[in-house]
Order: C-alpha cells, then structure tokens, then sequence
C-alpha cells in the first residue's frame, strides 16, 4: 500500500529531528496528506496520538543519553525541546515511572522503540505491524431484534430505548454486539457530513445481536426478530478523535476519517471490492459498563465504534 510507504518516510523524518522540536506540517507533507489526515490515520493505526508517540520516543533516548554520559537534566531538556527542566522531567517520568536521577542512579527505564509501519494479509485480516487493523466477517444467518426511530438525534434515542428493554429482559447485555444504521442515509440529498452541523431528523436502525435459540421464534422478549445484517463486511476500528469547535466528539467526522483510511486498505486485498448496491455500511457501538445504568453519559459513554463496510469477492 503506497500510503505505509509515504508514512515510513514521515516517521524516518521524525526520527532523525527527535533532538529539538519537530516540524509536523513538514512530516504531513511528506506522507502527501494534510496534517490533520496524518494525525487522524496516525492514530487510528497505533492507538495512540502523534503527540504521545513523539514524547515517549525522545523520552527514550533521553533515558539512554542519562545511562551513558553525565549530562545535565536542564541540557537533556533544551536537546529535546523543552523549555524547561521541570516540563521534561514531567514528561520524562510520565514514561519512565522514575525520574531522571533514579534513571541515573539505578539505570531504571522503559524501551519505547521507534515505529515502521508495514502491511500484511492473513487470511481475512489485514494487519499493519502486529496489530490487526481490519478484518473480513461474513454476518449470514443471525438474529436481531431491532429499535428503530425517525426523530432528531435518532442515535441517541434509538440507543436510549435500546438500553431500557436490554436492562429489564436480559442480564448479559454488556456482552452483546451492536449495530446501526441510517437506511437511507444520515443526509438523504448525499451531502457530505460537516463539523458543527445542527443534528438532524432521519430514520435510525440500532440492532441487538442475539445468542443461539434466542432468535428461533418469531419474537423475544416482546420484540419482532429480525434478520441480522447479511453478507460479507470489512470491519475496523474508528479512532474517535473527532472534535466540533465546541470540542464535543464529532463522530461523523471520526467515521469519514476511518472510512477513507478502510478504502485504501482494502485495494490491497485484490479480491474483494465494495459492494455498496443494496446494502449500506452499519456501525458497531461499543459502550463502557457504566452506559448502561447511567442515561448521562451520552456519548462520553461510548468505549469505541467499529465500522462494517459491505464488500464483495470479484468477479473472475
């Protein structure tokens, strides 16, 4: 995939400017996309920020230049582009679980070794490093049972109602898979999803995915069973780190970001393509423990998306 490449070669510009401050606009540059692309696939990668990988990357080396020479801490901090002692020791213990003189003394750190992104295939995953990024799920044959609205900000209250019949009917439910969906869209003119856009009415699906003879009859628990969503899904993780300029989570930006980066990874797996006809793409929610009890939370509620895109085996 040519975009691990032009990453490589924004990670090796990092590398070798770790002594002082770096220049992010230039990293984004080099990997030919805007700065905010390269935080956002940066993160969705690695689980982590571009900000916390650059810190605990000169805060490795900087545990090595402590064990090997008799620099000062106030010098450290001026190399690696601190402006004072007390924000790179800060820095240096948030990585380390010591600070610099029991490094010193007692040769106390923690490795943090530089990032190389490289891609792989296995079977119907595909991975970046170790970590497996996507992976292909074939959804035939389960059962939902499904709420569905059509009212402004239908996520939350499709999610909402969810919530309420889980609690009273079942006592796994933190166990359980959910998915959504906008049948015909959350803009049903196909505009694109901009920051702070007023919430608006559509109609939501949110589904419950159930366990073995649960789904067998025509009901559960007073709900219609439904047929879960069919067929073949590129599922993979969505980095919410997506803010509105009221710094609310943005999920629709989050999405649009996840979507682009499952569109590139997916032109290496030369067998599939989309198959975005008759199905849409669904969003799996998952929730912290603590969502279920407390109608507050909101969205702060939300442990993390995952995002399932239909796709096909190509005709041969």
């Amino acid at each position: 995939m040519e975009w691990i490449n032009k990453f490589n070669d924004a990670m090796n510009y990092m590398e070798r400017n770790l002594e002082g401050k770096i220049d992010m606009e230039e990293a984004a540059r080099i990997a030919c996309c805007s700065l905010t692309r390269f935080m956002r696939m940066f993160s969705f990668v690695t689980d982590m920020t571009l900000t916390e990988y650059i810190r605990n990357r000169k805060m490795s080396l900087a545990a090595e230049d402590i064990k090997s020479s008799d620099i000062k801490v106030i010098d450290l901090a001026g190399k690696y582009g601190y402006e004072s002692p007390e924000a790179f020791t800060r820095a240096f213990q948030a990585l380390h679980g010591v600070p610099p003189t029991t490094t010193r003394k007692l040769g106390i750190s923690t490795d943090f070794p530089a990032i190389t992104f490289q891609s792989g295939i296995n079977g119907g995953n595909i991975t970046v490093g170790t970590k497996p990024i996507l992976r292909i799920e074939d959804c035939s044959h389960e059962k939902v049972v499904t709420f569905p609205v059509n009212c402004q900000g239908p996520e939350e209250t499709a999610g909402n109602m969810l919530r309420d019949w889980a609690v009273r009917n079942i006592s796994d439910y933190t166990a359980r898979r959910i998915v959504g969906c906008a049948p015909k869209g959350h803009h049903p003119e196909g505009e694109q999803h901009d920051k702070d856009e007023p919430i608006g009415s559509h109609e939501y699906l949110l589904q419950m995915f159930l366990f073995g003879d649960e789904g067998k009859n025509s009901t559960f628990h007073d709900l219609e069973v439904d047929s879960a969503p069919n067929g073949l899904f590129l599922v993979g993780d969505v980095a919410l780190n997506e803010f509105d300029s009221s710094q609310n989570l943005d999920i629709g930006s989050s999405m649009q970001t996840a979507f682009g980066i499952m569109s590139e990874c997916l032109l290496a797996m030369k067998e599939y393509e989309f198959d975005f006809a008759e199905r849409r793409h669904r969003e799996e929610q998952i929730f912290y423990p603590e969502w279920w009890n407390d109608r507050t939370l909101g969205d702060a509620g939300l442990k993390g998306f995952k995002l399932w895109l239909p796709i096909k085996k190509k005709a041969k």
